[in-house]
């Protein structure tokens, strides 16, 4: 700030002479630069200076209140009458994805959970059916991974567009892993996630896998875990996107057999906690034990909001699954209800096929039943392991057959 000095000249003079910083200046032999630069600096501090009392002069302008949250609303019958969806709530199947609701695709290791949910994404940005389910409306997706990196993802694209660039370009979003984990239960990831979700709008979000959104396995990790992510989500029904969840299933025990349908259901990790908290719930499943076989079974075995539709086989891909019309699906499923019993082929008929089998690969093991036509290629491999004191394995994992004694 500027200033000047009320000096006298000489003890006893009354009215002295004001001595301002240019007269200093010059008294000290400043050039004429240096003091127009020092004056300028100084009218720039004033006028700081003038501002800042003026705003503290100001009225006091309180706060705007925040809107009181409405914690409960109680319909009439006539509300839910007259009640209009948005356009676009149904965004496949029969509510099998709808807006607002939690879907979870369920499946064990390896199987193609993230292959499937990125073509939900792709199936949603062309508006075409995703795995035999009809898709009502064109959406966007926002994946939240943290499984995949920029290679995998670069390679599942490339093979998936196939000169359909244009048609996905805004209409997916995918996060590589994220530094610090799916960390929902930081106020600062939820804030940032609220806010790409505003910024983007989809139509439907991901989280991959669940088991990284939640800090434990526990119910009250998994219930924690879904509240935190719905407070990330619109309040707004028309803008809240749906909720598809990656998720795995139990453990395989070695005694029980496989289940089908509606069992599946309990097979999720934590299934009462996620399982009742979905409205919809998918199970992806191996068709067979060969890792050459690529072929996968979808059910849906819970579907609160419609019928759940039939099981299906499908050939896995990266981008859109393509149908496997061929698949024995009657086969599959009676695997599954002979479980530990046993197969439903008859022994007298494997004897006959495998006897004589002396050092096979388990491939041409099971081609020899499925030529046979005793039963689909996946319940051939079954076969191949229900029967331990027939059929024996050596260590270079080639099958024998061998006579009971």
């Amino acid at each position: 700030m500027s200033f000047s000095f009320n000096i006298p000249y000489y003890p006893g003079q009354e009215n002295a002479k004001p001595i301002t910083v240019e007269a200093l200046m010059r008294g000290a032999g400043r050039s004429e630069e240096e003091i127009a630069e020092q004056l300028a600096a100084n009218a720039a501090a004033d006028a700081e200076a003038e501002a800042a009392i003026a705003r503290a002069s100001q009225s006091y302008a309180p706060a705007p209140a925040v809107a009181k949250r409405q914690w409960l609303q109680v319909w009439t019958v006539s509300d839910f009458l007259n009640f209009q969806p948005p356009a676009d709530f149904r965004l496949m199947g029969e509510c099998h994805l709808a807006r607002g609701n939690l879907t979870v695709l369920g499946g064990w290791p390896g199987v193609g959970k993230s292959r499937a949910a990125l073509g939900l994404a792709i199936a949603g940005a062309r508006r075409v059916p995703w795995l035999g389910y009809p898709v009502h409306a064109r959406f966007r997706t926002l994946i939240i991974q943290c499984e995949n990196g920029p290679y995998r993802l670069k390679e599942e694209l490339v093979e998936a567009m196939r000169g359909q660039e244009e048609r996905l370009e805004g209409w997916v979003g995918i996060t590589p892993p994220p530094t610090y984990g799916l960390a929902f239960q930081e106020p600062g990831f939820r804030q940032e996630l609220r806010e790409k979700i505003a910024s983007f709008k989809p139509g439907l979000v991901i989280i991959d896998p669940w088991n990284r959104a939640a800090d434990g396995d526990k119910q009250a990790d998994y219930r924690g875990a879904l509240d935190a992510v719905f407070e990330c989500l619109p309040e707004d029904p028309a803008e809240k996107p749906a909720l598809l969840v990656i998720h795995h299933m139990r453990k395989k025990s070695g005694d029980a057999g496989r289940k089908q349908g509606r069992e599946l259901l309990h097979e999720l990790a934590g299934s009462y906690q996620i399982g009742s908290s979905a409205r919809c719930v998918f199970a992806l499943e191996a068709a067979s034990n060969d890792v050459s076989d690529d072929t996968v079974v979808l059910t849906c075995c819970k579907n609160n909001d419609g019928a759940e539709g039939a099981p299906s086989a499908w050939f896995r891909r990266n981008g859109l699954f393509e149908p496997n019309p061929e698949f024995d699906m009657a086969g599959f499923l009676e695997g599954a209800e002979a479980g530990a019993k046993g197969t439903a082929v008859p022994f007298a008929s494997i004897r006959k096929v495998l006897a004589g089998m002396a050092g096979e690969p388990i491939g041409k093991a099971a081609a020899r039943l499925v030529n046979a036509e005793l039963c689909s290629r996946s319940t051939a491999y079954r076969i191949l392991k229900q029967f331990p004191d027939n059929i024996v394995e050596d260590a270079d994992g080639k099958l024998w057959w061998k006579e009971e004694a």
